[in-house]
């Protein structure tokens, strides 16, 4: 990968990591406080689970941005694993290529959805909070995935450049020596 492609991948791996660590702590904490009023002083919260439910999605949507860095995300490699090394890259390449056209078009979808919730300002039962912030949840993530893909999938093209430079210059070598 290229310097500047790191450099980016390495910042928004840390902001996504510190979001997801923040929103995570503070779902514990609200659930853990919850409990206790519910349980120990006999009243119950109405916001705690709400909250909790929102950072949730949050989190999740946030962490399958970092679930495309570590290649975490379901797939069936099945089929890959006896192709030749070139032909599994290129299948790879355009999984990853299929997948960004899939957030594409969550984001497309989901983009109009968010700006309905902004026109109707619907708001959520307890908190009262607009619910166009928990569902920008969805088009959020999904631009950080797609963004994600496009960083791996310049990474698997600079890969392929790579490995023909490295071809390359064995052969010179080869040619060199004899």
């Amino acid at each position: 990968m290229s310097g500047l492609i790191r450099k980016i991948d390495s910042i928004l791996t840390k902001i996504e990591e510190s979001i997801i660590f923040v929103f995570l702590f503070i779902m514990l904490a609200v659930v853990f406080w919850g409990v206790f009023n519910r349980f120990l002083l006999k009243d119950s919260l109405s916001w705690a689970e709400e909250l909790a439910r929102y950072l949730m999605i949050w989190a999740t949507f946030i962490a399958a941005s970092l679930g495309v860095k570590r290649s975490m995300h379901i797939s069936i490699d099945v089929a890959t694993v006896y192709l030749p090394e070139k032909a599994k890259r290129v299948v790879t390449l355009l999984s990853h290529f299929i997948a960004l056209c899939f957030c594409i078009l969550l984001i497309a979808i989901g983009m109009p959805f968010v700006m309905k919730l902004i026109a109707t300002n619907q708001l959520s039962p307890a908190m009262r909070v607009p619910m166009y912030l928990v569902y920008s949840a969805v088009p959020v993530g999904v631009l950080l995935m797609a963004f994600r893909y496009v960083l791996v999938i310049l990474e698997g093209f600079l890969s392929f450049r790579d490995t023909k430079e490295d071809k390359q210059k064995d052969t010179e070598r080869k040619e060199a020596t004899v």
